[in-house]
């Protein structure tokens, strides 16, 4: 078939060929004409048709190399026209030429075209099975090309022994011993068990699947002399992934004194198992042998022995091993650079990797997405932003792998539109991106944004794994958004995960429900989770104990002690709980328990005790001690003592403390602290020292804390100094809840009603829902200024509105109301309709009342009440006899007083304080 010059002479102006390519055209054809066929064609293939062989023609003996070459290169658009000269010329009917073109579009992912071309050879010879079946397995499609290996043998032919080898490498990769050994013994039945090429295709399968012990027998098989380094390291990978020790030492003693002598590979193989173990007496014996082999320099077996000792936690080792290596690549570097992420030796890594820049070596994106980890934890971004310039000026493409690393490592800076973009730059995403997308959008307080990202999963056809539902979960725990929540839920119990990741994600739903105050649904959960784990018990705990369930929160601690230890993070919810109901002495048996156990050490612990003693007035020098006994002091610790002496009222020894702490120069005084010492100040009337600490406020700027500014409007109130706490309330330019309610308390210290009703209605214009403490500071105002009516509906407003919020506190407040303006009867039907168990507090205040309108009638009828609930109690005695004082009972009085000595009932003696000019 004579071409016309032109054909070609255009075809190479307008097409994008290879050079090769071209060179090929220009070898065969020139301007004037067409070569004329070359005679070792007929002579290569004999068997093409004789009308072929008249023809003259170019030879396509020569186009293998060529197709070759565009196979490696994926030319796509070269090869189909190379395929068009075929047909033009009608070699496209000739079996050679039909063989290589189904190899070259099964190489370049054109399946379809690939089958298409097979489907039209009439009778496939051995090859073109062959280079079929090889072509789905190449490219993943494992089911298919074993499909098709059972077509060839269904066809009478019997495949040979690299039909045998891809077939099983498709069982390897599956993992389906089953069908392996049916092509074994199909390979014994050929005749082909003894060729090298099966024999470790064989051992490779069963040692894959995890049968040693047809992996050895295939092994023992082998005749001693034909036995290569091939088979050898597979036996002993083998054994390596099954972590047995014993007999991988075993395999490579006998491999040393075999005709085989062990090579890089297989000392990489022990080396890994090294690390598997955790064996560093094995790694550095490994080690030696590699030395005396001469190896130890090899860059395969350096970078294995970088990797080993960096599991080892031999930092240092592995730091000598990789200086040593005679060529650094891109395997050593990555095993190093994670031993300095893992080490916290983030700068050092990043100047390793430049000097590995500086060297001429070129990172491949498995090193990059090392380097962006280690900038993760760096404390500039422009290290991690230097590192993704260099990853763009070297031409890779934003695989669903390094991309996810930058975007967390924009996530850990904050950086939420640089990572997103990252993530929009993916071309594939996959699952994988997408939660470390979802990560760093909840890890920035984006919670909104990673549920609907987790939406859109399902939009776009990507399947939403454990990971994303734990990460959705997380979200809607943080959102305290409940029905989404629930949903989630439901759509986890019509699509269950594999065991494996069934506990975490149970331990995120049950942490979902237990933010969302769910507590019923998350001890649902808990209850049916087969299996528990330290995080369930404490996500349990605690959430019982913040929902006010304290004593089944500690009933749950002490079952937990029967199946499993618990962690310092169970006990300090165990701790608070304690705390939150007022049990001493459990509180004490959990002290005993930490002591016990040995987490007596840990600041975080000890803190929480210093808390929980501090709950109880008495046991305030138990705290005092749990901090001197502390190894290390920091700064929560000197805090929550500070906190323990003046929530008791050990004003002056919270002062003395704070001048201990200034000697210690590692700590600065913080909000929390200086919050303390203005609240000290403030229990003193010593308003000389609160100025001093507002001064120290200004200088170091923490006046711009609005817990810090309510500390002085309440310390400046407490001091008698309204005006001053006036003038600088109007100073603070943005407020919140916290810095109103001081101010609404101090007007009511002050008997200025009305001023703090007004401020009230301020705080409500203003957008801010008032809580319980809020309420409580209106309702002292009401009662300090004789406001009954403005009290009343205050109070009832609360019980309609915010009856969650209502404490035996405010019932306090309305029975000092009442018993304020005189109206003993409305004060004690209050009491007789209050929701609460114990109501001690309410009779003693009314008891009070009693005592200011000398009532001594009731007062004797509430005091023999209080008697029985309350015995011993001073107060309840010092308030009776003041009524029958005031009421001339003089003989009542004696008696009483006598039966205090009787009774041993002793009352502690006042104390005021006062602040003398100096």
């Amino acid at each position: 078939m004579i071409l016309p010059n032109c054909f070609f002479t255009n075809f190479i102006q307008t097409k994008r060929v290879s050079p090769l390519f071209s060179l090929f055209f220009r070898t065969h054809f020139t301007n004037s004409h067409i070569r004329p066929i070359l005679t070792r064609t007929q002579q290569f293939h004999s068997k093409t048709s004789p009308e072929l062989r008249n023809k003259r023609e170019f030879c396509f003996q020569d186009c293998v190399p060529l197709l070759q070459h565009l196979r490696d290169h994926k030319d796509e658009n070269s090869g189909r026209t190379l395929h068009s000269l075929f047909v033009k010329s009608a070699l496209d009917k000739d079996e050679f030429v039909q063989n290589n073109m189904v190899r070259f579009y099964g190489d370049i992912g054109e399946l379809e075209n690939a089958h298409k071309l097979f489907g039209e050879i009439p009778q496939p010879s051995l090859i073109s099975w062959t280079s079929m079946v090889s072509c789905y397995v190449n490219v993943g499609q494992h089911e298919m090309g074993l499909s098709l290996f059972r077509g060839l043998c269904r066809s009478g032919m019997h495949p040979n022994e690299y039909g045998f080898s891809v077939a099983l490498k498709a069982c390897r990769v599956m993992c389906d011993p089953v069908m392996g050994k049916l092509i074994h013994g199909l390979i014994l039945k050929c005749g082909f068990d003894s060729h090298s090429f099966c024999s470790a295709s064989i051992l490779h399968l069963y040692a894959d699947c995890g049968d040693v012990e047809n992996s050895r027998k295939v092994f023992d098989g082998v005749c001693f002399g034909e036995r290569c380094e091939a088979l050898w390291n597979t036996l002993l990978n083998a054994h390596v992934e099954m972590s047995d020790v014993e007999s991988s030492l075993k395999l490579f003693n006998e491999m040393r004194h075999s005709s085989v002598s062990p090579n890089h590979f297989t000392y990489t193989i022990f080396v890994k198992l090294c690390a598997d173990v955790l064996d560093v007496e094995l790694g550095r014996s490994v080690h030696g042998q590699a030395v005396k082999s001469g190896i130890e320099n090899d860059v395969v077996v350096g970078g294995a022995l970088v990797d080993c000792y960096v599991k080892l936690g031999l930092f240092n080792d592995a730091c000598k091993v990789f200086q040593i290596l005679e060529e650094k690549d891109n395997v050593a570097i990555c095993a190093l650079l994670a031993g300095f992420n893992q080490f916290g030796k983030s700068k050092e890594g990043f100047s390793l990797y430049v000097d590995f820049l500086y060297e001429g070596n070129k990172p491949d994106p498995f090193t990059c997405a090392s380097v962006v980890s280690l900038c993760s934890n760096l404390e500039t971004e422009l290290s991690g932003t230097q590192v993704h310039c260099g990853f763009i000026k070297l031409g890779f493409k934003m695989d669903s792998y390094i991309g996810s690393a930058f975007i967390n490592m924009y996530g850990n800076f904050g950086m939420i539109s640089d990572a997103y973009k990252c993530f929009l730059a993916i071309h594939i995403k996959n699952e994988i991106c997408i939660n470390a997308m979802m990560n760093s959008l909840i890890f920035n307080s984006y919670d909104l944004k990673a549920l609907e990202l987790f939406c859109g999963m399902r939009e776009v056809g990507i399947a939403q794994t454990s990971s994303s539902i734990i990460y959705a979960l997380r979200a809607c725990g943080n959102l305290f958004m409940l029905k989404e929540g629930r949903s989630v839920h439901s759509y986890l119990i019509k699509n269950p995960f594999e065991d494996d990741s069934r506990l975490g994600t149970e331990n995120v739903l049950l942490d979902m429900y237990v933010r969302c105050r769910a507590v019923n649904d998350a001890k649902l959960i808990f209850k049916k989770m087969p299996r528990q784990n330290e995080f369930s018990w404490t996500t349990i705990i605690s959430g019982c104990s913040e929902s006010g369930h304290s004593v089944e929160a500690l009933g749950i601690f002490r079952d937990m002690l029967l199946y499993s230890k618990p962690s310092q993070f169970t006990l300090i919810s165990a701790i608070q709980a304690c705390a939150e109901i007022k049990a001493l002495e459990v509180g004490k048996q959990v002290h005993c328990y930490i002591m016990k156990v040995g987490f007596g050490y840990y600041p975080f612990l000890e803190s929480a005790l210093i808390n929980m003693y501090a709950v109880f007035k008495h046991e305030t020098l138990n705290a005092l001690q749990v901090f001197l006994s502390m190894k290390e002091q920091d700064l929560v610790s000197w805090s929550a003592m500070l906190t323990a002496w003046v929530q008791n009222g050990f004003h002056e020894e919270a002062l003395k403390l704070f001048t201990e702490f200034q000697t210690v120069p590692i700590f600065q005084v913080d909000e929390s602290i200086i919050s303390s010492c203005i609240s000290a100040a403030a229990g003193l009337s010593a308003s000389d020292t609160g100025k001093c600490f507002h001064s120290w406020v200004i200088k170091t700027g923490l006046e711009v804390n609005l817990h810090v500014a309510s500390s002085i409007i309440d310390m400046y109130s407490k001091c008698g100094n309204i005006k001053d706490a006036i003038t600088y309330f109007n100073t603070i330019s943005h407020h919140n809840l916290v810095t109103w309610t001081a101010m609404i308390y101090g007007y009511a210290y002050h008997g200025r009603g009305r001023e703090a009703i007004d401020l009230f209605n301020k705080a409500k214009e203003a957008g801010l829902e008032p809580d319980g403490v809020t309420f409580a500071g209106v309702l002292a105002a009401c009662s300090h200024a004789g406001l009954v009516e403005e009290g009343c509906q205050y109070f009832e407003y609360m019980r309609s509105k915010y009856s969650y919020e209502v404490t035996i506190n405010h019932y306090a407040c309305m029975v000092d109301l009442f018993g304020r303006a005189a109206k003993l009867e409305e004060a004690e039907a209050l009491i007789k309709e209050a929701p609460f168990q114990s109501k001690s507090l309410l009779w003693k205040t009314f008891l009070g009342a009693c005592s200011k309108h000398e009532n001594a009638d009731i007062g004797d009828r509430i005091s023999n009440l209080l008697a029985g609930i309350e015995l011993n109690e001073p107060s309840t005695y010092v308030l009776l006899s003041n009524i029958y004082a005031s009421a001339s009972m003089w003989k009542s009085c004696t008696e009483l007083r006598n039966k205090m000595v009787k009774g041993s009932v002793t009352k502690q003696p006042g104390s005021s304080w006062i602040q003398l000019a100096g």
